[in-house]
This record gives C-alpha cells, sequence and structure tokens, in this order.
C-alpha cells in the first residue's frame, strides 16, 4: 500500500490530523466541501504514482527528477498544481518502489525495494470536466485545454473505438452507439436516439467516465494473463526505447543465457500494465442519487476485477459514502457467510441489494474528510463501516433540524 505525507500545499495546512501519512488504499474516498484540496491531493497522488512507475521503466533518471524545480515545473505543473507548493510545503510519497521527498524546495528519491513485486499501473484521472468532451464536437481541435483533459481524451476515443455494437449504460435503460463512419455518438432508448451531445447533463458526465474506466479496467485484466495483449497500447517513443533495451540486452556478451532470459523477462513486466489506478474527481457530477449509485457499483466491480487495482473518489456527495458503506456490508456478509459455508443463500439475498462483483472486502476501503481548516481527518470506523459522523452527514442533520424548526414555527401559528 502506497501513502503520502503532505503539509502546506495549497489549501492543506497541516494536513492529516492524528497520523502522519495518508493510505492509498485499494479504494480511497476523499469527502468535503469545495476548496478543501481533495482534488488537489488526488492530482498529487496520480503525479507521485506516475514518477514512480517512470523511474521503475527508466524512463525518467533520478538525477533528472532531483534537478532544481524539476518535479514542480514540470510533473506537477501537468496537473496544474505547481503554484500550490510554497516555501514550507513538504510533500512526502512512499510507494512500493520509490520514496519521493519534496521538502525545503529540493526533492529526494531513492529506491524503498528492488522492484521485484511492484505492479506497473495503468493510471487515468478522470477530470470534473469530463462532460465538456460529451457537449464539443471534435474537442481534440481546441487548443489550450489543461493537459489532462487531452490525455483523457485519448482514452475517452481508444475506448469509443474498440466498442463493438450498443454498451448498455447503468442507468436509465439507455445504451451508447458509437459509428465509426463519421466519428459520431449516439445514446439510445425505447423510442428514441439523440446524438450525444444532444443527452442529459448526467448522461454526458456520466459516459466518458464508465466508457474509460470500463476499457482500461478490461484492458490491463487481459494484459495480466496474456503478455502480449499490452504491445499495441505503447507508444511510438515507448515501442523505440524498448527496442534500444532488447537489443542492449541481446547484443551484451557478458550475460549468460540464464541472466540473458531473466533481464528479458524483467523489462517485458516492465512495458506491461498489471493493475488500474482510477482517480476520478467528483463521481456523482450531474446524476441523480439511484444513478450515482449505480455507477458507483460499476467503478468497484472494475476495481475488483484485479486484486491491486486502486480506485480513488472526489465527492460532495453524501449519498457515495452511503452507497460505499452498503458495499462494504455487503462485502463483510459475503466473507462471514463463506466462512459459515452458507454462501449460496446468502448470496441472491445481498446481491438483491448490491451486486456480489461490487462487494468491497473488509479493510479495503479507507475514508477520509477534508475540513475547511486546511485539515485532513481519516474517518474512524465502526465495526468496519464508515462513521457517520462525518461533514456531509451533519449537514443532513442540520436540514432535518432546520425543517424540524420551522414544524415548531407552524405550531405556534395554529
Amino acid at each position: 500500500m502506497s501513502k503520502i505525507k503532505i503539509r502546506a500545499f495549497g489549501p492543506i495546512k497541516e494536513g492529516l490530523t492524528e497520523e502522519e501519512y495518508l493510505d492509498i488504499g485499494k479504494i480511497s474516498l476523499f469527502l468535503g466541501n469545495q476548496a478543501t484540496g481533495k482534488s488537489s491531493v488526488a492530482k498529487l497522488i496520480s503525479t507521485c504514482t506516475w514518477v514512480e512507475k517512470s523511474l521503475f521503466r527508466g524512463q525518467l533518471k533520478v538525477n533528472e527528477l532531483e534537478k532544481p524545480g524539476h518535479f514542480v515545473n514540470k510533473h506537477c505543473a501537468y496537473q496544474g498544481i505547481k503554484n500550490y507548493f510554497r516555501s514550507e510545503t513538504e510533500v512526502e510519497f512512499i510507494g512500493a518502489y520509490f520514496r519521493i521527498h519534496y521538502t525545503n524546495g529540493q526533492l529526494k528519491a531513492e529506491a524503498v525495494s528492488d522492484g521485484a513485486d511492484y505492479q506497473p499501473p495503468k493510471i487515468m484521472y478522470v477530470p470534473a470536466e469530463r462532460n465538456f468532451l460529451s457537449v464539443v464536437e471534435r474537442p481534440e481541435k481546441i487548443q489550450d485545454l489543461p493537459s489532462p483533459i487531452y490525455t483523457f481524451l485519448d482514452e475517452f476515443e481508444r475506448a469509443k473505438t474498440v466498442l463493438e455494437g450498443s454498451l448498455e449504460l447503468p442507468v436509465n435503460d439507455v445504451a451508447y452507439e458509437f459509428r465509426r463512419e463519421g466519428r459520431e455518438s449516439f445514446i439510445k432508448g425505447e423510442g428514441f436516439r439523440l446524438k450525444l451531445h444532444e443527452a442529459s447533463s448526467g448522461i454526458q458526465s456520466l459516459l466518458p467516465l464508465y466508457l474509460v474506466s470500463r476499457n482500461l479496467a478490461y484492458s490491463v485484466a487481459i494484459e495480466r494473463v496474456d503478455s502480449n495483449s499490452g504491445a499495441h497500447r505503447m507508444s511510438l517513443e515507448q515501442t523505440q526505447q524498448l527496442k534500444e533495451e532488447i537489443d542492449k540486452i541481446l547484443n551484451n556478451p557478458n550475460l549468460t543465457e540464464e541472466v540473458r532470459s531473466a533481464a528479458l523477462e524483467r523489462l517485458s513486466m516492465s512495458y506491461r500494465n498489471t493493475c488500474f489506478v482510477n482517480i476520478v474527481e467528483e463521481i456523482e457530477q450531474n446524476l441523480f442519487p439511484t444513478s450515482q449509485r449505480s455507477l458507483l457499483n460499476e467503478l468497484l466491480r472494475f476495481n475488483n476485477l484485479t486484486s491491486c487495482n486502486q480506485l480513488l473518489l472526489t465527492t460532495h456527495s453524501p449519498y457515495i459514502l452511503n452507497y460505499l458503506t452498503i458495499a462494504i456490508k455487503g462485502g463483510q456478509l459475503l466473507h462471514k457467510a463463506y466462512e459459515m459455508g452458507d454462501i449460496d443463500s446468502i448470496r441472491a439475498k445481498i446481491a438483491a441489494i448490491v451486486p456480489i462483483e461490487s462487494c468491497i472486502k473488509p479493510g479495503e476501503a479507507i475514508v477520509y474528510e477534508f475540513l475547511e481548516d486546511g485539515s485532513i481527518r481519516r474517518l474512524p470506523d465502526f465495526e468496519g463501516l464508515p462513521s457517520d459522523e462525518n461533514y456531509l452527514n451533519q449537514f443532513l442533520f442540520d436540514t432535518n433540524q432546520l425543517f424540524d424548526e420551522l414544524l415548531e414555527i407552524e405550531e405556534a401559528l395554529v
């Protein structure tokens, strides 16, 4: 499990209370108000995770990364967070392979393992502006968009082109259809067929997120089974670099056949994506609560395809937290049923509430609350479930209190 320490970064002041590091679990949920640092931290985690992978693959060298300003002005600038650094900023990321420590304006990087157990991830940052790609025709022709939008757009277009036939969406009994000739996207249901830019804002937000997440999750799962299936996903630059590194191994007269075979196997592994890190901003965007639930369950299902996959969500929605809690409870009951040998009678009952494929194993989900004073706290568990003593549920309680006060006024008027 990776972890990160953050202090004096953007809206984050002292960072996590009571503990030093935020654990980046199989499922991590960041909740809180606007401008409390949820997306800022998610972008920083995305950046550090990508840097670690690049160090593992040799695409980035430690001495290059440690050059003054390189980490902030190049890698963090890509995510639009370079101006969140200040003189007292401290960031420490500890991954499975590398430790990256930024303090006093300087960065140091060092390996924490030999990389033998490192799982190279496919990292996808899904921006909140994703519905823009559903509304604007030919968004790739628009200049000066944020870099993550172009990256996500590339994956969105790739996911469209590999789609066969129609794809049922997890909401409203509607399907998506892509026509390669003319590159047109349609949403269709009973009695209607609309171009994507004519569809509802919820569909326009959901479709890019769902389609990209689905395609990448399945692609990585296939790559784990078939070591050759990932070749088509490499860029020309990666392909050339791989060829050069293979030539070095094959033409090195000092290597025995055993060492040469091991080196080639290690090199092959380094260029495969063996897990999927899906980082999603505002999963609930423009969605009705029941649609939020359906989408969340699908993302959880994709995350469960591979044991080392990770899902990180930012949200303002109390429904997402509550539906996540249901998935956790479903996982607890499944685990208990397995232990008791009573799985068949329980599965159907659980499946009527939450899909079995979306259930979360005990201990897999971590919830962090970002507060307006610049601090972060890990939401405590109650018997393995996230506590209901959090910012979002407090607002629901306050709303009920306000309504009760109005009822008291009404009674006084009678």
